[in-house]
């Protein structure tokens, strides 16, 4: 389970997971190395065709952006950090 606040901020309301372009996505030949990186338990593999998820969203660590590195066809972007760090400062009433 993830943290409940990030910067006094309850987490549920921070806007940061990985977005996957399924364009790119091929599931790494059936290995997501992403799955495989992220010790957060953020992706799951569902369905039939198989298909990588994001089944836990509030698991990412904010800002964090590693699995990015794991993912051969660069399939994984994030949300823009300067804005999510706005959000965050107007949330805690900056």
């Amino acid at each position: 389970m993830s943290e409940e606040t990030y910067m006094g901020v309850p987490r549920k309301k921070i806007p940061w997971s990985p977005i996957i372009d399924y364009e790119k996505c091929d599931l790494c030949d059936g290995d997501p190395q992403c799955l495989k990186f992220c010790p957060h338990q953020v992706y799951a593999v569902t369905g039939q065709p198989k298909k990588l998820e994001i089944e836990n969203p509030n698991n990412c660590v904010v800002f964090c952006r590693s699995c990015r590195k794991a993912c051969a066809p660069n399939a994984l972007s994030f949300p823009e950090k300067k804005e999510v760090l706005a959000l965050i400062k107007k949330l805690r009433g900056y």
